[in-house]
């Protein structure tokens, strides 16, 4: 399923030679901590190794290495990418003239990852006179200058269409954890939630090769507006059947309109279990028009008269990367050979999550293509006579510079989740809840600082409550002290802090 990408670059031979002369600690101590601060950077041990860097930090806070290594322990986490931009922006400002060239790299991607995308555009053009052309890498990493400098653009032109209109929330701690969580699905006519996740304590106590949890299929029920994960085994049998979840991976859950049919990813295939006598069937997997051991279809979705399966999968036939696929049943209720969705969807980036409205006329999915600003972009085409249309963004701010993926909406296509892995979120990749083009509402915004007895900004979990009302409390964190609550509610708040 979704598994954070990650690009590692080895590019200290693509420039031409520097000669800035780096402090390597000048204490037993400073050295000491440097070598352990690197073998956990280099272990992808992220945490560990930003607490060490923030160590050399308070000895040397203008230190370019420090400042660096310490800004790419932040920019490689899944969590607080956004922290690694005063750490770069430090490593550059204390640089001499013949400052490293990939520093600027490192500060573009991290400026874009935060959302500011006209500094990001200068600092890639800033770098591109560095990047050695004539080999191979550097060639390749000029056109990767080129496509975050034409991200960029697109990020700018969205940001000043953005649709205040558009309200959404993270799920908070009752479903997000600081694992992933995604490939959300509702029930329909029950206030049931369905997701994926790969955190701690699921069915295998082993981790993958990623040295993450593998995936689990979660189930949570809404009870006074607050979710809550349902654990019982006779109720979860009422949603899911007992054996779905492994110890593989298992993720991913649609159910067809009536509720009656179940489908999962599982082994890199889609299987299928309907619901007998209040009871699910063992599962079964989908014919070879939809299943192929020669490659995976990590998402799938459904038509609401469960005629017409929509996926995901990378074939000969495609236009590159992961293609959107469909297929319909024969009068015998077998699957048809499958056909590309066409070049107005898919491109040769990748595309992923399709989700089909209940009229069949629109089609929801995510890219790595088209007019996006950043990683996986959600996007919606309308069917015309003439087959699918222009794939349309869907703007800030249900896209972000990360990735927005796994759009699901209900019937009248106004409410819904989606997951995405944007700055903010309780960590990884977190599931929000959407509503389009809300009624205006007055929006109160609460700002503030979080600060120690000493007045020094601090990180915690804030959550904010209206005293004269039963709604539900509100979750954020604070980003280098600072917080922030948009809510639609006034009056008199109450606000609990945890922190260190």
């Amino acid at each position: 399923m979704f598994f954070i990408y990650r690009l590692f670059l080895i590019i200290l031979l693509l420039f031409t030679a520097v000669t800035t002369v780096f402090s390597q600690g000048t204490t037993k101590e400073e050295k000491r901590t440097l070598k352990k601060a690197r073998k956990f950077l280099a272990n992808e041990k992220y945490q560990l190794a930003q607490a060490n860097y923030l160590k050399l930090l308070t000895l040397n806070s203008k230190d370019v290495v420090y400042n660096f290594e310490g800004g790419l322990s932040y920019y490689f986490a899944d969590f607080e990418q956004a922290k690694s931009v005063p750490l770069f922006e430090s490593a550059l400002e204390n640089s001499k003239e013949d400052t490293i060239p990939e520093l600027c790299y490192y500060l573009a991607r991290a400026y874009h990852i935060n959302g500011d995308f006209e500094k990001s555009k200068e600092a890639f053009t800033h770098f591109k006179p560095f990047i050695k052309t004539s080999t191979k890498s550097g060639q390749e990493l000029m056109k990767q200058s080129d496509y975050y400098i034409n991200i960029n653009d697109n990020g700018k032109k969205q940001l000043a269409n953005k649709n205040e209109n558009t309200i959404i929330k993270n799920l908070g701690t009752s479903i997000n954890s600081t694992y992933g969580e995604y490939a959300p699905v509702m029930k329909k006519n029950e206030q049931v939630l369905l997701f994926t996740s790969r955190r701690e304590n699921g069915t295998s106590k082993k981790v993958d090769t990623d040295l993450l949890p593998y995936e689990d299929i979660y189930v949570a029920k809404q009870v006074n507006d607050n979710w809550q994960l349902i654990t019982d085994k006779v109720e979860l049998e009422k949603y899911i059947p007992k054996d779905l979840n492994t110890k593989k991976h298992d993720a991913g859950v649609i159910y067809s309109s009536d509720g009656n049919t179940l489908y999962t990813y599982k082994n890199d295939l889609i299987w299928k279990s309907i619901l007998e006598n209040g009871k699910w069937s063992n599962l079964v997997e989908l014919d070879k028009n939809i299943n192929s051991s020669q490659y995976n279809i990590p998402s799938v979705n459904l038509s609401k008269d469960g005629n017409t399966i929509y996926f995901t999968t990378t074939r000969k036939d495609g236009f590159g990367g992961k293609d959107i696929y469909k297929s319909s049943k024969n009068e015998e209720g077998k699957w048809n050979v499958a056909e590309n969705l066409g070049d107005k969807i898919n491109t040769k980036f990748d595309e992923d999550a399709p989700f089909i409205s209940d009229d069949g006329k629109t089609i929801y999915f995510s890219s790595k293509g088209h007019d996006g600003i950043g990683g996986y972009d959600i996007y919606k085409s309308e069917l015309t006579d003439n087959g699918w249309g222009k794939a349309e963004n869907m703007g800030i701010p249900i896209n972000s510079a990360l990735d927005d993926i796994y759009l699901i909406v209900d019937e009248k296509e106004k409410n819904g989740f989606f997951a995405s892995n944007r700055d903010g979120g309780i960590g990884g990749i977190d599931i929000y809840s959407l509503c389009i083009n809300c009624p205006t509402k007055i929006i109160n915004t609460i700002n503030g600082l979080l600060v120690d007895n000493i007045e020094t900004p601090i990180d915690g979990t804030l959550t904010t409550q209206l005293l004269s009302s039963n709604n539900p409390a509100e979750t954020t964190q604070s980003k280098a002290g600072k917080f922030s609550f948009v809510t639609a509610t006034t009056g008199k708040h109450q606000i609990t802090v945890e922190a260190q």
